[in-house]
């Protein structure tokens, strides 16, 4: 039985594990793990938006109970840019998590995990501006659950190219 790579567009044959042309893997067996941790490491990216959401608009829920009304205005604008940043990137990275475990298209995969990069990238950015800021806890809390796994992930995706189904534009 002779079957189509979906790479090369070339007649293969049916029992082939990769493209004798293109070398890219035809059946899920041949597939790295490199996309699957990359989309688990998405997995943990958009758990931990989804915690920072959850905290930051209870924040902006409580923020004028818990300061005086001058802090309380200072505060405000902080907690509402990280909770358009944790929202963007749980968002994004529910997405970029889907396109790369079902490895349906590389260029969406890419797109949402880049912007679910930004969006983390831009939380611990806010958590290093906040007032009374300090840099290690901005760093055990803000970069590692929601910067460096999606910075990962979207590594990982980029060199993986041939593993997704939409591989005949190259």
């Amino acid at each position: 039985m002779v079957s189509v790579c979906p790479g090369c567009r070339r007649a293969i044959p049916g029992d082939s594990v990769y493209c004798p042309y293109c070398g890219r893997g035809i059946k899920p067996s041949a597939w790295s793990t490199h996309v699957s941790v990359a989309g688990a490491l998405l997995i943990v990216a958009t758990a931990a938006s989804l915690i920072f959401l959850i905290l930051s608009i209870q924040a902006l829920l409580n923020i004028y109970s818990w300061y005086p009304p001058l802090v309380a205005q200072t505060w405000i604008v902080y907690d509402q840019m990280l909770t358009i940043f944790t929202f963007t990137g749980s968002l994004f990275g529910v997405f970029a998590a889907i396109f790369s475990l079902t490895r349906r298209s590389y260029r969406w995969a890419m797109t949402f995990a880049v912007l679910c990069t930004i969006s983390g990238g831009n939380a611990w950015i806010i958590s290093l501006i906040l007032p009374h800021s300090n840099v290690v806890q901005s760093f055990l809390y803000y970069f590692l659950p929601l910067l460096a796994p999606s910075m990962i992930g979207t590594i990982l995706i980029f060199f993986r190219k041939a593993e997704f189904n939409d591989n005949s534009k190259k």
